[in-house]
């Protein structure tokens, strides 16, 4: 039976951790757990930042971007010796269930610690939505807005100049947020790992855009593509342009103003409904388990199984059919 439990967020922070403590430590309360919260993440827990909560100034954080509780990676956790160490701290407090609250990296810490017999319950907070156990996580709702908002803001401006404005935003590997903010703003040009393009089929688009009437060129760009493996650099892309154009061009890396910012109310409500459900499921099953939302609801999904489904697909089919219908 569930005695005990702690809480940690680890890895890059996303909007609405604070909404999932909250909610764990309130159900928590309700069912006669004891909790305790690990501060700076696992780095934390190696270094026994244990704290009691205080209900009464953790409301206060239920409409707020940062994490409370800190969040941070720790490359000595990779090491098995300070796994089995972060184990022992844990098992000596008498924690008989770890919550972590993270991506993908926080997932699979999570598990090889669970090898040392510490339970662990994961819920899906990252802004890149890769988690493949859920089809949304914590913090891509809210991330995915302040794009919008700052690409409508980045398209008055270039609007009124007839200008190209490249938008970077976050994502690496996965695209969700680029190909979701491009569609909602109506963007000419959306690139990511999926379908990377040269200078010249970028002038091509600016160039198309231009012959349609179209007073500025928005291109909204994954990040870590460009300026490696032998292609240019979003600046010199830029450059390329306003040389051959005449057009005033301009890169805008969004960067960590995407991490912050109010918690959606979606986002709000996917954190307390999957930390809700999580704590059930300390309550009433054994095992560790990764919490996601399947088919729009709840659901947990044994740890090991959880990180063997293979890889988040990005949603690029959605990206090819508005190019298919979006005329220029």
């Amino acid at each position: 039976m569930t005695k005990k439990i702690a809480i940690l967020a680890s890895g890059g922070n996303s909007s609405a951790m604070n909404n999932a403590i909250i909610t764990l430590v309130r159900k928590a309360k309700m069912y006669g757990i004891e909790v305790e919260l690990i501060y700076d993440g696992y780095k934390g827990l190696l270094e026994k930042k244990f704290v009691k909560p205080d209900l009464q100034v953790l409301s206060y954080f239920n409409n707020k971007g940062n994490v409370i509780i800190g969040s941070a990676r720790s490359t000595k956790f990779r090491d098995p010796e300070y796994k089995k160490q972060a184990a022992e701290f844990l098992k000596e407090r008498g924690i008989d269930t770890l919550f972590v609250i993270g991506g993908d990296g926080s997932y699979q810490g999570a598990y090889l610690l669970s090898k040392f017999g510490v339970r662990v319950i994961c819920l899906p907070g990252t802004i890149d939505n890769d988690i493949r156990s859920t089809e949304e996580s914590i913090g891509f709702s809210t991330t995915l807005n302040t794009i919008v908002t700052s690409i409508d803001a980045l398209r008055d401006s270039f609007d009124s100049h007839s200008g190209v404005c490249i938008v970077e935003v976050m994502g690496r590997r996965y695209p969700d947020l680029a190909i979701y903010a491009g569609i909602a703003t109506d963007s000419e040009l959306i690139i990511t790992c999926e379908n990377v393009m040269t200078s010249q089929q970028i002038l091509e688009v600016v160039n198309r855009s231009w012959e349609n009437k179209h007073r500025c060129c928005m291109i909204v760009v994954t990040e870590q593509i460009y300026g490696k493996d032998g292609l240019p650099t979003l600046k010199d892309i830029a450059k390329e342009i306003e040389e051959k154009t005449g057009r005033t061009t301009r890169v805008c890396v969004l960067g960590h103003t995407q991490r912050g910012g109010v918690p959606t109310a979606e986002d709000r409500y996917i954190a307390n409904t999957l930390a809700s459900y999580a704590l059930d499921v300390a309550v009433n099953e054994s095992g560790n388990y990764a919490i996601g939302i399947k088919l729009g609801k709840p659901h947990a999904e044994p740890i090991d199984n959880a990180l063997a489904i293979d890889a988040k697909k990005p949603n690029t089919e959605i990206l090819k059919k508005y190019f298919k219908y979006n005329c220029f």
